[in-house]
Formats: C-alpha cells, structure tokens, sequence
C-alpha cells in the first residue's frame, strides 16, 4: 500500500518562491498533500498560493493571523497533517534552500527508522550558503547541542526532515516553542523518547528569491535557550 504524504511549509514573504517550489514537490508524482501554513505574510504569499492552487484538492493554505511564528506555525501544520491520517509528515522551507528533490529519498529512509533529516554535512552532502559567519555559528551550534542536548547528528538544525505519524504523535504535545527553535525542540524531544532518527546528504541551497529572514543575533541568542530546554525552564 503506498503511504499518504504530506509536506508541510510553513512561509512568511515568499511569494517569489512557494509557486514553483509546490510545483515541483506536486511534480514528483507521489501523490504529496502539501500544507502551506503562511503568518499573514505582508506580501500576500498566503492568499497568492490559495488563489493558484484553490483546484488543487492536494493543497491546503492556511493565513494565521493569530499568534503567529515558525514554531506556532510548525505545531499547526503538524496537527493539520495528522488529522488528515497522513502515515509520513515532513516539513521543509519555503525559500528552495530545501530541494523537493531530496523527498522522494528521504521518504524511502522511513522505512527502517522513525525520523529523517536532510544534513548538509553528513557525506554526500553540502552547503551552497555563501554566509561564512552563519555557517560557522551552524557548526559550533553541531557540537554544542551533542554536549548539552544529547542531539547526536551532524546537522542539528535542519528544518527539512520527515517523521512517520507515529513518531510525531509522541512528541508533538511537548512543544512549546513560539519560533523557529522549534526545529531545536523536535530533535530533543526525539531522542529524548528513543526515536530512531537517520540522517540523509542533501544539498542546502542558497534561496532564490528575497532575503534571510534569520539573524545572527537570533541564532547566537537561541543558545541560551539550549539550556533553558536542558533544565526544564523553556516555556517557548
């Protein structure tokens, strides 16, 4: 029986980029639910993608305009994808720095274990990000988060990854993160209650269009908030 997919994105100011990327993850003919959860974005991403796709019964988009936030986001989507009893969840950027071409093996890891993550330093892979400074915080982050998380992979701050429905069931209802450290969070959480977690080399591209929304100040910050997750402080 062939599994029932969904991919979530959640978005903010892609209108350039979540066209064509749900084109392409469409054209991979495996018949993927794409569920594009959008923060009200003031370009009007959202309402851009409900107009183009509003035939399209594979496509869900949804404007929050409440407590928005990646991590808001992210636990909406997965709820979302779950109540639509899909067997295999992922989630990915907006911004084609995760290429739709990686899924299709990303999903057939699945089959011996319960979590996959896209990692641009496991070998085969690699990072076309031309911000040195940022790739630099990304590798001291790799060894801070094996020390104090337990958070054993090589790229511990991919957001593209896949997660039998089962697995995500376990794990969804501790987290609490409003932003993006919720990719931070879902790692904890899934070694945290023994869940198989496998690594695939993808190719982390630079975006297409626009610009990082992600500060370096943003991603030193969030290392403090390692801790406060270790000690059972962090309240998102």
């Amino acid at each position: 029986m062939k599994d029932n997919v969904a991919v979530i994105i959640p978005t903010y100011n892609e209108r350039s980029n979540i066209i064509p990327l749900v084109k392409e993850i469409l054209g991979l003919q495996m018949g993927i639910k794409v569920i594009i959860v959008d923060d009200n974005s003031p370009d009007g991403t959202g309402i851009i993608a409900r107009q183009y796709f509003n035939d399209n019964p594979n496509v869900k988009v949804f404007i929050r305009r409440d407590k928005r936030g990646r991590g808001y986001a992210g636990r909406f989507g997965y709820e979302m994808a779950l109540q639509q009893q899909c067997d295999i969840i992922g989630e990915m950027d907006g911004d084609f720095s995760h290429s739709p071409e990686f899924i299709p093996h990303m999903v057939a890891c699945l089959q011996h274990t319960d979590v996959v993550s896209g990692s641009r330093f496991l070998s085969g892979g690699r990072s076309l990000r031309k911000n040195f400074l940022r790739e630099m915080v990304t590798r001291c982050a790799r060894i801070y988060l094996r020390i104090i998380l337990g958070i054993k992979l090589t790229d511990p701050t991919s957001g593209f990854r896949f997660f039998k429905s089962s697995a995500l069931s376990k794990i969804l209802h501790y987290l609490k993160s409003k932003d993006a450290f919720i990719v931070t969070e879902v790692f904890y959480y899934a070694f945290k209650k023994q869940l198989r977690v496998k690594e695939y080399p993808i190719i982390f591209y630079e975006r297409r269009y626009g610009r990082s929304k992600l500060k370096i100040t943003t991603l030193l910050n969030y290392l403090y908030r390692v801790l406060l997750l270790r000690t059972g402080y962090f309240n998102g």
